[in-house]
């Protein structure tokens, strides 16, 4: 992946250390934690690969046994130390909004945040 298509980004990106969970071709990786996040994306710390464009379920653990983000994303790069994913699927309103508040809590501009999630509907641009 280029560094210009990682500059075309549609949402912030915030950094944020949160546990995930990711499962994919039958396999469950080891707990990592992110490194950044955005209502687009995220990037992973951990050793553990997955190819490019392998399909994943993700989990972002807030709280343990309580509080989840539940998405499906797609591997969109190997990182020197990680993964990079783009989301594909929000899993119901919930997730949306813990996402969302995550990235907006953690956001160093938070108009610019307010204006991103105005401008789409979802993690959909609006027409």
């Amino acid at each position: 992946m280029t560094t210009e298509r990682f500059n075309q980004r549609e949402f912030t990106r915030v950094l944020v250390s949160a546990h995930t969970e990711i499962r994919a071709a039958g396999r469950v990786l080891p707990a990592a934690p992110t490194h950044s996040l955005s209502m687009k994306g995220m990037s992973i710390v951990t050793e553990e690969r997955l190819p490019v464009d392998t399909e994943c379920e993700i989990s972002i653990v807030l709280v343990e046994h309580e509080v989840e983000i539940q998405l499906l994303g797609t591997v969109v790069a190997e990182l020197p130390d990680g993964m990079a994913f783009l989301f594909t699927k929000i899993m119901g309103l919930e997730s949306f909004e813990h996402l969302r508040n995550l990235v907006f809590y953690n956001a160093p501009d938070v108009e610019t945040v307010e204006t991103e999630f105005n401008a789409h509907s979802g993690i959909r641009k609006r027409e």
